[in-house]
């Protein structure tokens, strides 16, 4: 149990060391709603390209987004199920319409 334990805090721990940049955090945040192309995520954003295709690559190395490709363009979203539950808790406590006061 410990073990299994050890291994999965490791794995969330280069999660979130990933997503403690906070263009990357914006980045994945954004992906929450839709799967948007490269282009879409510049412009909703305004990371330039060399910064944003950075980030971009960073984030599919450790498999927080994953992407496919239609014709020229790629399109990223959250790479599965658990990286996308953590990011939208992360996005509706600290980004979502109602902040509750603590």
């Amino acid at each position: 149990m410990a073990t299994e334990m050890e291994s999965r805090s490791a794995e969330v721990a280069e999660i979130l060391k990933t997503l403690a940049h906070p263009g990357r955090l914006l980045i994945a945040c954004t992906l929450v709603e839709r799967e948007l192309s490269v282009g879409q995520i510049e412009q909703e954003l305004g990371i330039q390209q060399p910064a944003l295709s950075r980030h971009l690559k960073i984030l599919k190395t450790e498999q927080v987004i994953a992407c496919r490709k239609q014709g020229v363009s790629v399109f990223y979203h959250l790479s599965d199920r658990k990286v996308a539950a953590l990011i939208r808790f992360l996005y509706e406590t600290y980004c979502g319409d109602r902040h509750d006061a603590a």
